[in-house]
């Protein structure tokens, strides 16, 4: 009985030294590598903020449409808009390097600079 409790006991550490060693990297990685979501509509650097700040921000179109972006957690994503289409909404969050989310009617792109780099090179069907 008391080769079962010691054996129970190693198992114990070993899942715990691999948990921590899995998450405690990715939680550095998170909070320092930390980019900016900037903003360009017709070519113009309209906004650019922290990933690290949480907040919704409201771009006016140049024919009175709009978009809603939604930071929080440390991505970016469009949860409204009045385009035609609204391919903007349905596009996944953004949260590395280069990534960006784009609404063609508004003419608005929604670009990650800085940060971590993404684990994809290019991306082809």
């Amino acid at each position: 009985m008391q080769k079962l409790k010691a054996d129970i006991f190693v198992i114990g550490i070993i899942l715990i030294a691999a948990l921590l060693f899995f998450i405690i990297p990715r939680v550095m990685n998170r909070q320092s590598e930390n980019g900016e979501v900037e903003f360009w509509q017709d070519g113009k650097l309209l906004y650019s903020y922290s990933l690290s700040e949480d907040r919704i921000v409201s771009i006016q179109a140049s024919d009175g449409g709009y978009n809603l972006v939604l930071i929080n957690g440390g991505s970016a994503r469009v949860t409204d808009a009045d385009c035609p289409d609204k391919l903007c909404i349905r596009q996944r969050s953004i949260s590395e390097n280069g990534e960006s989310i784009i609404c063609l009617p508004h003419k608005l792109v929604v670009q990650i600079t800085s940060g971590k780099e993404s684990d994809l090179d290019a991306v082809a069907n």
